[in-house]
Parts: structure tokens; C-alpha cells; sequence
């Protein structure tokens, strides 16, 4: 289902935003993807943009948001808030039972945008730089503009969920809830599908990453690691790396990463906090609050903390404690266990979070608690409602969310924060560096560096005293020059300077990169291949100083793409298709960055010995279909054989399909004619088919090529039934029909709401049918009149006789089934256009008082004429004119044409009447509306000279001299008042006893006009008032009495915009 968006605000990206994104897209990969993190064991400060805070669901930031805590503001959400609040770069993000997801302002709690799913929103969004990612309980995993909460992509899940997700080198990884109990894996930039992990039970719980393997938890008890793989391994292999089994029951809580070891904690095992090692899985500790002869067994559980060397986590029943251990060993640290209240109603108490020494806390008994690292809680705040949020701590404000449905917000009495960089940029040259400061006794701050190599002697950056009124808020504290810092990382730490004593931790942290590009390679060549049989170009460079890789990019005439990545100096790109030039430039990756572009090299592959290639690739004997995972899908698998025979690497497959086991594969319906060969022989290929016949079988088989193309024979055939969709559709609504405007009878057009199926919803819609009878419910299932494809809300049925009652039904279908049918309706067709004699004329009169009058001999012959009002947003010949001079359009545009087949023109001008509302016109100037006409060409507004505006009836007339498009419009006076160009006589000479003035003022003018002879004496003057603006006036001049010969006329235009001559000749002969 599309969001409903009711609130909206707008943001720039900064050029240094866009910068630092993309230095953290090449830190995670060689191939360019759009969407990036980076896990670490660094700590961060300032954002908290995921479940816990960090990838590594660590729930500590290595920021200062020191008690006590004073209320800023509460947001009402509309349902309950079980989704833990994000942050990210000054906007926190929620989900709510009410299915929304919320994006507000993190200082003022305004609201900036919400998105409507179809279910609840518990799961904890995860933010990146561009992009809101969130499952709801509808099924569905969403994509949402983290600026404007537009939806970018959804994907199904097959499956409620309430796991947060992680977002790992451009995938996103979700767990899925029953049926599906899965870990399932998409494309961060488009929402496709990878690969999913099955588990035993529900997977509740929020992946982790140390950024070399996934952890998760599921509700069978068991921890597993899995392998980030961009796609799914070909059996045997198995993104599986290791599991742990326990007896317990993981729910929502997640697996803590400190490298080199993870920190479990599985709900329902006495408490117990497992110690594992993150590369095998091996237990290398464990930690039991309660023993197991107690008899306590179901234990409440939270996600732990993991923060400087200590694990701190909630265990326990009725009322739960909070526990301090050693990391290192899992000995308790604390004498005593503060507590945090009584048990959650859901069976997980809310997860603490932790910035520098203060642990925080919200309970299901209301409460929100601030506890120091030694155990002494220092605040207790009332809620006035249950809560089960993780804290989200950022800038020195501390977020949550209850029941009640409020988040709200509590600002630190003392705050330290970094805010740019962020953890792991990678930076270069001079770096602003921007921060959070305030605290009653603020005197100042200090902003160093110190490097992994020399942790214990900072290197002071900047400094600077500061008084309480001073206090920052993402304010500047110093520029940092990095041009001569070695490669490497750095840690950037900031502390607060009191007036008087100090006791608390007065600092933030943050790990950055530090990385200048390495040179780029240099003597890049490209020749043809020599001795083979084409498709190769090779390349070779020279090497450049602290490279580990190059990234090779082809051009071959459009823009530069990534081809590959080479260790070495040299590559051959045998995909290089003979005779096509190439075009080559390479960059040298360093690990971090890549270097500036090289210089460039073209080069085409060729055939040097053409007949030698005539081996075809084998013939696949492995083919095997099976039924896909949704309804009319089929999954196809095979081996991939070679380019020649079994070696190398093929180039294309051919797919066909029939519903007949001895089909005719030339003959057979082609599902992909050129399917790309993924890989060399031997590899692992699936092709999922869809838009088949639900419970249908159906035969499949294929050919592979070679670029000659050598073809292989036809594969071995392999037959399955299509899946079958059990859910009918939801049905088409709002069905209505009518006879079809402008057309000339038995036609009707019929339209409707999509399926709320149709690309939304299950998404499964392949189209529409559509019924039709004589009588109200004549339809008959079996067969229906017509139908049309998925996204279509529109028929036209044009064998519709005259006068005749037609009633209609339609019913959206998909794999397997049809909805239920929709509303019916009905109409009758009618000929819309009238006939008109040429020696009697005529008139059109629409019911909106728009008339076209025609005089007796104005056509050439008799003729059929249509007069309509059409709609200038859809109607596609007024949708592809312009305006030829500065106007205001209005949506008033008729059509006047003769039929199709009429040879009838104009011989005489007609005139044309269009009517306009006061709404039409709203904000114009009435006098100024002028009618304006459609060239002949299509590409121009033409002002119609004889158009006239009578305000107080609201309509405008014409006299035309053709047919065509019609449009109602302001004219814009603009420019010069008058020109030379825009005044003449007529006719000049004048002869007989008239001459008439012309004019054309870009403005309401008044005119006068002074007539002069040769010898400068005056002999007439004529006078306008109330010219209109960008149309042609006249005076007429009686000339009977006047003499022979040459005179100059002065026109002199006033109006409000100035006062403007011209002067011009005329003649006069009798």
C-alpha cells in the first residue's frame, strides 16, 4: 500500500554530505552501491541511527548526556510505541502501532513527515544517509526517503516482522516472523530479493555485524553466524558458518559484537549471558544470574550493553535487576543490582542504553532511570506510562517511547558531543569539526587527536574558553588539517572544561580515517588480443605506490561503468565484443579510496582466425523446474555449460516454454531469448519465471550461445506446475461507464480503481476482465467480453451500437483466481457530432454556455462538427503546445473539429464563444483574459487579434478563420508600451473614402494619433481610450475631403506603464 503522506518538509543535501557518502560507499566495496556502513568496534557520538545505536548493537555511545534530565517535548504518535526512536543528523525516526512511521525534529519535536503502512510498526527503523528502512507487521519491508518520507521501494516479506534491520554493504538484513522464520537479505538501493537463511523458529531479534559475519538470534534457542554474501552461495556451499544452541527463547533481544567475541543473551535460560567467539562460535564464557536448582527458568532478558571493557544487561523475573560484568570474564562488578522494576507484559524489558558513565533505562512500571557506571542510580523520571524502547541518546538529548503512545524527548543538564565527522569518515585536507557543549559550569572545551599508534599523547587541534551563554549546538570547534597526517586512523576527542571540580566524564569520541588517495596508474595501453578468435582486448599499466587494487572502467560510448577489479598491472577484458571500440580508464584503490582518474585507452578486439571458432557450448542435460515461491512462478535450474563445449564462459541462453510435453521449441512461447550467462562452466544458474497459469504444468527447455553464435542443441526438458495463489485479488472498485466523448457513436468508455492488489498489497494482479450483457447481472463467469493488463484502469469498448443499453462488470485476476466482480454499470452510446448545412449555417451551443456560431457559407460543404471541452493535463495535443508570448494559462480549453472523414474547410470566419468561471480565473487580471488558438504546427499558442472579453457575462469571443484548439489565458503585458512594428495603416496608399489606424499596445493604452502634411501643418487628431492590451484597436479616418499626397501621423500610447510615440508615413490618392 502507498503511504499517505499529510505532512511535509524539505531539506538540501550538502555538496560535503554528498562528498563524505561517497567516501563511505568506497570504504565498503569495490563495486559502487548506494548504500553503505561500515560496523567497527569504534565507539560513536552524535547519531544513534539504528537498533541499540550502532550496527554492533552495542546500545553505548562514547558521548556525554549527564542527569539530570528536563523535559523538551512529547509527540503523540497514534498507538502504542514499541519501536525504539533513532536518530540521525537531527531527525528522530519511530514506528507506531498505528502503522505509521514519524520522522521529527530532534530539537523541537515538530513533525517533518509520516508513512503509512497497513500493520504495526514495531520494529526499530534503520537510517543511512539517504534512506529510512523499516519491516512492518503487514509483511512488508519498506524504503523511505529519509527527507521526505516518500517511498522509494517495498518488498515482500511473506511474513509479519518485528526485527530491526541492518543495513551491511549496500543489503539490508531482516528477520522474518512465522510463517517464514527466516533471515532475509535485499538490495538496499532496489529492494530486491538475494537470499534468505532459514532458522528453526521465528527470527524476532536484530541482525549484528562486526562487518566479516551476520548474527542473529532466533526463537529456537540457537545464535548463528552467516556469511554476508552478496547473492546465495551455489550448493554445496551455505552462507552458514557456525550456530550455538541454547534451551532458551531470543524474542526481540540482540546479540552484542565486540571483537573479537559476541555477547548473547537467549530469554527463558535463568538469565544466562553467553560469551562466544565471533569467528567459530566457540563458548568461552558464561554468566548465570540465578541457578538452575533455583527453579527459575523463564527469565526476562534485555539486549546488553557493551561498553569500555563491561557488559551491563537486565535479567530476572518480578522485579528484574541490572547486571555489571567483566567483559573479559564475565565476573560481576558490582556489589549490589540496582533495580529496574517490574517485568514487561510482552516477557522483554526495555533495553538499557548507555552514553559515557550513565546508563539508561526505561521500565514497564513508567519510569525512565539514569544510573551511573557504579551502580548509584542518579534519576527517576515518571513516564506516566509503560515503556518497552531502547533509549536513543544524541547531542545531549535523551528519547523515548511508551505505551501512551508519546515520544518524548528530556535534554542533559551537561552535554559533549561530536556531530561532524562522523564515526569512520574518511577525510582529507582541512576538516571543520562541529560539536555539542553546554553545562552549568561551562568554561571551555579542547578538541584533540591521538593515533592508535600513540593513544597516550593527544595532539591538541583547537581550544577555546567559553562561558554558560555560550554553549554550542553543533557550533564549530576548530578546523582540522589533515594534509600531512599519515594514512590511518584517528580518534578525535572532545571534553568539556568546568569551572571548579570535575566528577563525570566530560568527553566524546569518535574513530575517523584519515586517507589520501594514492596516484593513479600511469602508461595505461589496450590492444586486441593477439592469435585468438576475438571478444579480447588486453590492458596493462604501470603500478601505482600503496595500491592493493584496480578498478578497471569500459566506455563504449555512453558513460563510464566498472568492469572489473585486478590486483595486478594488467588485465584482459574478454567480453570485449569484436569489432566494437572500447574505451579504458583504470583507478587504483588503496583500500579506502580510489585514486584520480588515469589516462584513457581504446582498443577493439578481433577475430584473427574467424573459422576456428565453430565448437558450440554443451548441451544442458541438468535442466529442473519446480514450483516457485509465490503463485504463478516457476523456478528453473541448471548447470551452466561453456563457451566451447564444457570451457569458458558462454554467452547467452534461450528459454522457452509449453503447456505440451512434446513441444517444438522453435515454435514455444520464449520466456528470455538472450538470458545472460552468469558465470564459466559449472556454475550454479536459476531463472525464475513468472506471470504463468496458477496449478498449470508446464515444459521448459533452452539453448545456450557463444558471440559468434555457436547454439548448443535444445536442453533436456523439464516440466512443473506453476504455483498456486489460494488468495483471490482484491476486486477493481468504482466501476463506471459512459459514452465515449468526441467520438461519432458506438463507443463507450469504461473506467475503475485499481485492485488495491495492483501493485500494491500482495502485488499480484496480472489484469483485468471485463464482463458484458444485455441486462443488470447477465454475466457469465466463463467467459468474459475483454481484458487488459495489470496497471490498466480503462476500456474502451467500441462495438457498442447506438442507442442500445450495455452493462458492464470487472474483476481483477491473477495466477490462479478472479476477485469478486466489481459494481456494475452501465451506459449508451451516442453520436456526439452534429451535422451542419453550409446554406443554412449554424450554431453549438455545450450546457456550459461555450457556443461556436457559423454563418450562412462558411463551410465549403456540409459537414460534421464536434464542439468539447477537453482537460489540458491529459489531452495530449494541448499537452504539447507552448505559449508565444508572456501569458497565465487557464485549465478553460475546447477542441472544435470537423469529423475524420469530412473534406470540409472554413471559407468564411466563424465565431467561437468560451464561458470561464470566477475560480478559472482566480489571481488574474479579468481584462486581460484573451483567447488564444492552437497553431497548425501543435507547437505554438497564437493570441487571436479579434478576441474580446465581456467581464460581466465571463466569456470570451473570437472570430476564427480555422478549426482547432481553443484556450482561455491571461495575456502578460510585458516589454516596450508600443512598438513601430505594432502600428500601420490600412490600406496604404489609401484610396476611396476611408483609412483606418492600427494598433496593437502591450498594455491598456489611451491613444491619440496626430495627422501632419509635408509643410508640418496639422490636419487631424483622433483619440481611444481604454485600448486593449495585446490586441489589435483601429480608428477610421474619413479621407473624402482630404488631398493627394504624403503625411506623417504620430501615435503617442499612455497608460500606467509610461507614455511612448511613434512616428510613421502614409499616402492618400484619389
Amino acid at each position: 500500500m502507498e503511504g499517505k503522506m499529510r505532512y511535509l518538509c524539505f531539506f538540501t543535501h550538502s555538496s560535503r554530505s554528498a562528498r563524505r557518502f561517497a567516501l563511505r560507499l568506497l570504504a565498503g566495496a569495490v563495486a559502487a552501491c548506494a548504500f553503505m556502513h561500515a560496523p567497527s568496534a569504534f565507539v560513536s557520538a552524535a547519531d544513534w541511527p539504528a537498533f541499540r545505536g550502532n550496527y554492533e548493537r552495542t546500545g553505548f555511545t562514547a558521548e556525554q548526556a549527564y542527569p539530570p534530565l528536563t523535559w523538551r517535548w512529547n509527540f503523540q504518535v497514534q498507538g502504542d510505541v514499541i519501536s525504539s526512536p533513532v536518530v540521525y543528523e537531527g531527525i528522530v525516526y519511530v514506528g507506531g502501532r498505528s502503522g505509521g512511521v514519524y520522522a521529527v525534529n530532534a530539537v523541537t519535536g515538530e513533525l517533518i513527515w509520516d508513512y503509512s503502512s497497513d500493520g504495526w510498526v514495531d520494529a526499530t527503523p534503520a537510517v543511512s544517509s539517504t534512506t529510512v528502512f523499516v519491516p512492518s507487521r503487514d509483511g512488508n519491508l519498506y524504503a523511505l526517503d529519509r527527507f521526505t518520507g516518500d517511498l522509494l521501494w517495498q518488498a515482500p516479506l511473506g511474513a509479519g516482522a518485528v526485527s530491526s534491520p541492518l543495513v551491511l554493504a549496500g543489503r539490508i538484513y531482516v528477520g522474518t516472523g512465522i510463517p517464514q522464520n527466516k533471515l532475509k537479505v535485499f538490495d538496499a538501493r532496489t529492494g530486491a530479493f538475494l537470499w534468505a537463511y532459514q532458522a528453526g523458529q521465528p527470527v524476532d531479534a536484530a541482525p549484528s555485524t562486526d562487518g566479516s559475519l551476520v548474527f542473529f538470534g532466533s526463537n529456537d534457542g540457537k545464535t548463528y553466524a552467516v556469511a554476508p554474501f552478496a547473492a546465495p552461495p551455489p550448493p554445496p556451499a551455505s552462507p552458514a558458518v557456525w550456530e550455538h544452541p541454547t534451551t532458551g527463547f531470543y524474542g526481540i533481544v540482540s546479540i552484542g559484537v565486540s571483537s573479537p567475541s559476541v555477547y548473547a543473551v537467549p530469554s527463558r535460560e535463568t538469565g544466562k549471558l553467553y560469551k562466544l567467539t565471533a569467528a567459530g562460535g566457540a563458548q568461552t564464557g558464561v554468566f548465570e544470574p540465578f541457578p538452575d536448582d533455583l527453579g527459575v527458568m523463564e527469565m526476562e532478558v534485555t539486549s546488553p550493553v557493551l561498553a569500555r571493557g563491561k557488559v551491563y544487561y537486565g535479567a530476572g523475573t518480578a522485579p528484574h535487576g541490572l547486571y555489571a560484568l567483566s567483559m573479559a570474564s564475565l565476573e560481576p562488578v558490582w556489589t549490589s543490582t540496582p533495580s529496574l522494576g517490574n517485568t514487561s507484559v510482552f516477557g522483554y524489558p526495555a533495553a538499557p542504553s548507555m552514553a559515557n558513565e550513565i546508563i539508561y533505562a526505561a521500565t514497564a512500571d513508567q519510569r525512565l532511570l539514569a544510573i551511573s557506571s557504579s551502580s548509584v542510580q542518579v534519576q527517576e523520571i515518571s513516564l506516566g506510562a509503560p515503556s518497552h524502547t531502547s533509549p536513543a541518546v544524541s547531542n545531549g538529548y535523551v528519547y523515548v517511547g511508551t505505551m501512551g503512545g508519546d515520544l518524548i524527548a528530556y535534554k542533559a543538564e551537561k552535554a559533549t558531543a561530536l556531530s561532524y565527522p562522523k564515526t569512520l569518515d574518511i577525510i582529507q585536507g582541512t576538516t571543520a569539526v562541529r560539536g555539542y557543549l553546554w553545562a552549568p559550569a561551562l568554561a571551555g572545551y579542547r578538541l584533540e587527536y591521538v593515533t592508535a599508534a600513540d593513544p597516550d599523547n593527544p595532539v591538541l587541534i583547537s581550544s577555546a574558553a567559553l562561558t554558560p551563554a555560550g554553549a554550542l549546538e553543533n557550533g564549530l570547534l576548530g578546523t582540522w588539517d589533515t594534509a600531512l597526517r599519515a594514512n590511518g586512523s584517528y580518534t578525535l576527542r572532545l571534553t568539556l572544561l568546568e569551572s571548579g571540580s570535575v566528577s563525570t566524564d566530560n568527553t566524546a569520541e569518535i574513530v575517523v580515517r584519515v586517507n589520501h588517495p594514492p596516484l593513479p596508474p600511469a602508461g595505461l595501453t589496450a590492444a586486441d588480443r593477439l592469435n585468438d578468435s576475438g571478444n579480447a582486448v588486453e590492458l596493462s599499466w604501470s603500478p601505482s605506490v600503496g595500491a592493493v587494487s584496480y578498478n578497471i572502467y569500459r566506455n563504449s560510448g555512453g558513460d563510464y561503468a566498472l568492469l572489473a577489479s585486478t590486483a595486478a598491472a594488467a588485465f584482459t577484458d574478454r567480453a570485449a565484443a569484436t569489432g566494437t571500440t572500447f574505451t579504458y580508464m583504470v583507478r587504483a584503490w588503496d583500500g579506502w579510496v580510489e585514486s584520480a582518474d588515469s589516462s584513457t585507452a581504446a582498443a577493439s578486439a578481433v577475430n584473427n582466425n574467424p573459422s576456428s571458432d565453430a565448437v558450440a557450448p554443451a548441451r544442458t542435460t541438468d535442466l529442473s523446474a519446480a514450483p516457485g515461491a509465490s503463485g504463478g512462478q516457476v523456478l528453473l535450474s541448471w548447470t551452466a555449460p561453456g563457451n566451447d563445449e564444457l570451457t569458458g564462459t558462454a554467452a547467452s541462453y534461450a528459454i522457452r516454454y509449453s503447456t505440451v510435453s512434446s513441444f517444438n521449441f522453435a515454435a514455444a512461447a520464449a520466456w528470455n531469448n538472450a538470458r545472460a550467462v552468469a558465470g564459466a562452466a559449472g556454475t550454479a544458474e536459476t531463472e525464475l519465471v513468472t506471470g504463468l497459469s496458477g496449478g498449470v504444468t508446464y515444459y521448459f527447455a533452452l539453448s545456450t550461445a557463444d558471440l559468434i553464435p555457436n547454439a548448443s542443441t535444445t536442453s533436456n526438458i523439464a516440466s512443473a506446475w506453476a504455483q498456486r495463489d489460494f488468495v483471490p485479488p482484491g476486486a477493481p472498485s468504482g466501476l463506471a461507464a459512459a459514452d465515449t466523448p468526441g467520438d461519432a457513436g458506438g463507443s463507450l468508455t469504461l473506467t475503475w480503481a485499481l485492485s488495491p492488489d495492483d501493485g500494491t498489497g500482495a502485488g499480484d494482479v496480472y489484469g483485468y476482465k471485463i464482463y458484458r450483457g444485455l441486462a443488470s447481472g447477465a454475466f457469465s463467469s466463463t467467459a468474459p467480453y475483454a481484458s487488459v493488463g495489470k496497471g490498466v484502469g480503462a476500456y474502451r469498448d467500441d462495438y457498442a451500437p447506438d442507442n442500445m443499453r450495455f452493462y458492464y462488470a470487472a474483476a481483477a485476476f491473477d495466477s490462479t483466481n478472479n476477485s469478486v466482480l466489481s459494481n456494475e454499470a452501465a451506459a449508451i452510446s451516442a453520436d456526439n457530432y452534429r451535422f451542419l448545412d453550409p446554406t443554412e449555417g449554424g450554431s453549438l451551443r455545450l450546457e456550459d454556455g461555450a457556443q461556436l456560431v457559423v454563418p450562412r457559407d462558411a463551410i465549403s460543404q456540409g459537414a460534421y462538427i464536434i464542439m468539447q471541452k477537453v482537460d489540458p493535463a491529459t489531452f495530449l495535443p494541448s499537452a504539447r503546445v507552448k505559449a508565444n508570448s508572456g501569458v497565465r494559462p487557464t485549465s478553460v480549453v475546447y477542441e472544435i473539429k470537423f469529423s475524420t472523414t469530412s473534406a470540409a474547410r472554413l471559407i468564411k470566419n466563424v465565431m467561437v464563444t468560451l464561458p470561464y468561471a470566477d475560480t478559472d480565473v482566480a489571481g488574474m487580471s479579468e481584462k486581460n483574459l484573451r483567447m488564444y488558438t492552437a497553431a497548425s504546427a501543435g507547437d505554438t499558442w497564437l493570441l487571436l487579434d479579434t478576441s474580446r472579453v465581456e467581464e460581466a457575462r465571463n466569456i470570451i469571443t473570437a472570430e476564427v478563420s480555422h478549426f482547432s484548439l481553443f484556450r482561455v489565458m491571461e495575456y502578460v503585458p510585458g516589454g516596450a508600451l508600443i512598438s513601430a512594428e505594432a502600428v500601420y495603416t490600412y490600406p496604404n496608399p489609401a484610396k476611396g473614402s476611408r483609412l483606418t489606424f492600427k494598433f496593437r499596445p502591450a498594455y491598456e493604452a489611451f491613444i491619440k494619433i496626430d495627422v501632419y502634411n509635408v509643410a508640418g501643418e496639422k490636419v487631424a487628431r483622433f483619440e481611444k481610450a481604454g485600448c486593449q492590451a495585446g490586441v489589435t484597436s483601429e480608428i477610421q479616418w474619413d479621407i473624402d475631403s482630404i488631398a493627394s499626397g504624403v503625411y506623417v501621423y504620430i501615435v503617442e500610447a499612455a497608460s500606467a506603464a509610461g507614455t511612448k510615440t511613434i512616428t510613421k508615413k502614409l499616402a492618400i490618392i484619389h
